[in-house]
């Protein structure tokens, strides 16, 4: 069976240092409309899990999925750029059949992407 998400190790150590920070049980990822494309990603840190979510867990980190997301995002890596103005965590998505250029935002075949902008 394919991996859900395969999560790198740059983005297991932010999670990591992130969750730690806040004190939380994991962080969830979703897929919500929005963005230029018509789908955006969606990284909240999860206090109290939702028996609906997926779990996925790697090296101590819970990274849990809403089951709605899972077939927008099966599987996706989730991988972490840092830089000297921050750090962005990157999505590389295989269902996705377009992006924007911020790749915050996605577009799946058959869905209607939106008139808006994610970029500002």
């Amino acid at each position: 069976m394919e991996k859900l998400i395969e999560i790198t190790d740059n983005a297991l150590d932010f999670m990591k240092k992130a969750i730690a920070e806040q004190n939380c049980l994991g962080i969830r990822v979703n897929v919500i409309p929005g963005g230029c494309r018509g789908m955006a990603y969606e990284l909240n840190f999860v206090n109290e899990a939702d028996q609906s979510d997926l779990l996925v867990e790697k090296d101590g980190v819970n990274l849990y999925v809403a089951a709605d997301a899972v077939v927008f995002i099966s599987g996706m890596t989730m991988d972490y750029v840092a830089s000297p103005m921050g750090g962005s965590v990157i999505f590389s998505n295989p269902n996705a059949t377009s992006c924007c250029g911020c790749g915050k935002s996605f577009n799946v075949e058959g869905a209607e992407a939106c008139g808006g902008c994610c970029c500002g």
